[in-house]
């Protein structure tokens, strides 16, 4: 907690002199002063404010943002891309709006929408994640949604019936198959990196419990604590490098699914699996290609799928590419470009600082919205989510 001291000083002098004077020289000279002094202290509570890298911090919340709003314009598309390593360049290079919402320039979708839900509740919590409280708030930006998935729609409608929020996605998860594994928990989770940035022991605990609300599958959970200790570790003081950022994701999917075993132990072996195959999503730090073409992870037959984009991300953090070039070949892609953009903007933009990202895309991403819904302009507004970081 920080504090603002107001402090009022009082200080009062009086001095008298007198003087006698005799015929026979008899002089007498009285002096008295005196001096009060009074000081009150008075401590005011100031909100509460993450330690972080402000740079960073703000490049990591900007970098979603900005990422959904480039990429909302090429979402669900299939454009011509080389086959990787080689980087998409264009044809889309900036950040026009339009797409399947017939968004406005720099409007953003649910990506960010729920990212300033999740700020806003930990601002109000004092940095401490509240899963009753970001439930209400993501069931009161339902009601203003024009994009939402269908494992945070199902799951919303559960919190609406009753269900604590520490169980509606495990619910929907084991009522569906234990299959679903999307991306909707990972593309909002960057707030909740910078609030527990001087607090890496906690961190993976409290992204598994984030991401729970909406997708319990342990994929999902697993990669958010590994995504959300890369984060933590760049915009922490001292800040990461990359290489260290990776290591931190590591560490983190390991504690987590310790974790996670303890607390579900009925569902081991999915747990397991999905560590597995999260941490071959890490590794893809080291290969030619992030491995998005294959059978089980498809840019654009699993499109969605939490693994896609977290590979994405990984890859281009290690391959060093510059926030702007990496953003430019994941959109150009196709896909869930939207999501994409905001998961990968979001870790380049804790990488690289908020300096990284073009200023014209932000200064676009960060203008007033004028919108026939006014809370798409206000409280779910990216000028919402960066009062995590003022």
């Amino acid at each position: 907690m920080s504090g603002a001291r107001s402090v009022s000083v009082s200080v009062s002098v009086s001095v008298s002199v007198s003087v006698s004077v005799s015929v026979s020289v008899s002089v007498s000279v009285s002096v008295s002063v005196s001096v009060s002094v009074s000081v009150s202290a008075t401590m005011h509570a100031m909100p509460w404010l993450p330690v972080v890298d402000r740079d960073r911090a703000r490049g990591a919340l900007l970098g979603l943002a900005v990422g959904d709003a480039l990429g909302t314009t090429l979402e669900f598309t299939r454009p011509e891309a080389p086959p990787y390593p080689a980087l998409a360049t264009g044809p889309h290079v900036d950040v026009t709006g339009g797409g399947p919402f017939d968004c406005e320039p720099g409007q953003v979708t649910d990506d960010t929408h729920m990212a300033c839900c999740l700020a806003q509740s930990l601002l109000a919590t004092g940095g401490d994640l509240d899963l009753e409280d970001v439930g209400r708030r993501y069931v009161a930006w339902r009601r203003h949604a024009f994009d939402i998935g269908n494992q945070t729609r199902d799951a919303l409608g559960e919190l609406e019936r009753g269900t604590p929020a520490g169980e509606a996605g495990l619910a929907i998860w084991r009522r569906g198959g234990r299959q679903a594994a999307g991306n909707g928990s990972l593309m909002r989770c960057a707030p909740l990196a910078v609030a527990y940035a001087d607090r890496p022991d906690e961190l993976p605990g409290a992204a598994c419990a984030e991401s729970a609300i909406t997708h319990a599958d342990p994929r999902c959970q697993l990669a958010c604590a590994a995504f959300t200790a890369a984060i933590a570790a760049a915009v922490g003081q001292p800040p990461a490098r990359h290489a260290a950022m990776l290591d931190a994701a590591r560490d983190a999917l390991g504690r987590a699914t310790a974790a996670l075993a303890a607390a579900l132990p009925t569902e081991a072996a999915a747990i397991a699996a999905a560590a597995d195959a999260i941490g071959a999503d890490l590794a893809v730090a080291g290969a030619a290609t992030p491995g998005v073409d294959g059978a089980d992870v498809h840019l654009h037959r699993t499109a969605g799928y939490v693994r896609v984009a977290l590979r994405l991300a990984v890859w281009h953090l290690a391959r060093g590419t510059s926030w702007r070039d990496a953003l430019l070949d994941v959109v150009n892609r196709g896909g869930d470009a939207d999501t994409n953009g905001a998961i990968v903007g979001a870790l380049l933009g804790a990488a690289w600082g908020q300096e990284a990202i073009p200023r014209a895309w932000r200064d676009r991403v960060l203008a007033p919205l004028d919108h026939r819904a006014p809370a798409l302009a206000t409280t779910y507004h990216p000028q919402a989510l960066l009062a995590l970081v003022p």
